[in-house]
């Protein structure tokens, strides 16, 4: 309790206790002790008004210690949420960053799979072309084959037949 409270309880309690002892008509008193036990009376309150005042003044300065405690705490814990708020806040940058770079990895890797594809592809053509001119080459190389045959019999033959070794059936040469 603030010292001016106190000092103004102090003051009405003893202009109360010192003041005119007229009692208004309706009020009706029974033994009014004498005025040295009415002032021992008076001291006896008054001190137990100072008690009350000192017990109140206590009490407001627990509340304020306890007051200054939970604003204590409350700053901790605002300081900690705040903390807490920046290393959520961190987290977040660093999975977007890591998000980022797999994206772009995984463009890049998309893009070298459609080259690879690509390649593969152009690979695969030139095969089936070389496999084409291939077999175009075996099938002339058989042709020519056969052709030569067909020259070596029919010079085997003329010759034979210049030479008289065999006779003329009537192959025109």
């Amino acid at each position: 309790m603030p010292e001016e409270t106190t000092q103004w309880l102090r003051g009405h309690m003893r202009e109360h206790l010192a003041g005119p002892a007229d009692t208004p008509a309706r009020v009706v008193t029974f033994d009014r002790p004498a005025p040295s036990a009415q002032r021992t009376r008076g001291a006896a309150a008054l001190d137990l008004v100072h008690r009350a005042a000192e017990a109140i003044s206590d009490i407001e300065e627990r509340a304020n210690d306890t007051e200054e405690r939970a604003k204590s705490l409350v700053r901790g814990a605002i300081e900690k949420l705040n903390a807490a708020e920046a290393r959520i806040e961190a987290a977040e940058n660093a999975r977007r960053e890591a998000i980022d770079e797999t994206a772009t990895r995984l463009a890049e890797a998309v893009e070298a799979l459609k080259r690879a594809e690509a390649r593969v592809a152009a690979a695969e053509g030139a095969t089936l072309a070389a496999e084409t001119r291939a077999q175009a080459a075996e099938t002339r190389a058989l042709e020519a084959e056969t052709a030569l045959r067909n020259i070596e019999d029919a010079i085997r033959t003329k010759l034979l037949r210049e030479a008289g070794v065999m006779p003329s059936v009537g192959v025109a040469a």
